[in-house]
């Protein structure tokens, strides 16, 4: 699909088709396309818990407040974001010299930026920005190859950590519902966007 169509396709989807399956091919397929995101560091501080069983699928629904979407989707793909985001920094820095994007004496000093002591609340707002990107791109991924999306950011966070087993280090990015559109259900005009003059400050603010 051209670019242009997935932007101007891609919806939230708030009526899933409910008792479909998406292939795990898929749901990979996904995920490795969202990996190609840009990162800080080339940290790609983001991780993903993919939730396709039934039963899972609804205790998340009645978790985050028993949103009729979650119920009837197929998947849903929860985006996390890694606070430590030198965690890997010594693989990170040997592809920084084996591919020449930087000597080793760089790659040291960016080794350092990337590992030196930082305030959380810094860390937690750069590891979410960076895992943010990566689920836009996984929502257009999933746009491509005819799945629906809905990205959310509306539930009880510390209740689905406790669900869901997450580390204190990680955090919610984004949750994705996936599934199939009803072709039956209504459709409504998209929303308006603010034109670019509203948007655009050339030069400063």
């Amino acid at each position: 699909m051209d670019f242009l169509d997935v932007l101007n396709k891609r919806r939230a989807c708030h009526n899933f088709v409910p008792g479909k399956t998406i292939p795990d091919d898929d749901l990979v397929t996904m995920i490795e396309q969202a990996s190609l995101s840009p990162s800080g560091y080339n940290a790609q501080p983001w991780e993903f818990i993919v939730i396709r069983e039934q039963e899972t699928i609804h205790d998340v629904y009645e978790i985050a407040y028993k949103q009729e979407h979650l119920k009837n989707c197929s998947a849903i793909i929860m985006v996390l974001a890694d606070q430590e985001i030198g965690r890997h920094a010594d693989d990170i820095v040997k592809d920084w010299e084996k591919y020449g994007y930087r000597n080793a004496e760089q790659a040291a000093a960016l080794k350092g930026a990337m590992t030196k002591k930082t305030r959380p609340e810094k860390k937690e707002m750069m590891a979410i920005r960076n895992a943010a990107m990566a689920g836009m791109t996984l929502i257009y991924a999933a746009e491509n190859i005819g799945y629906a999306t809905c990205p959310m950011m509306g539930f009880p966070q510390i209740k689905l950590k406790h669900y869901l087993n997450l580390p204190d280090d990680r955090k919610f990015a984004l949750m994705i519902a996936i599934g199939y559109e009803d072709p039956n259900a209504k459709k409504l005009e998209r929303l308006p966007r603010k034109k670019s003059a509203e948007t655009i400050h050339w030069e400063k603010y």
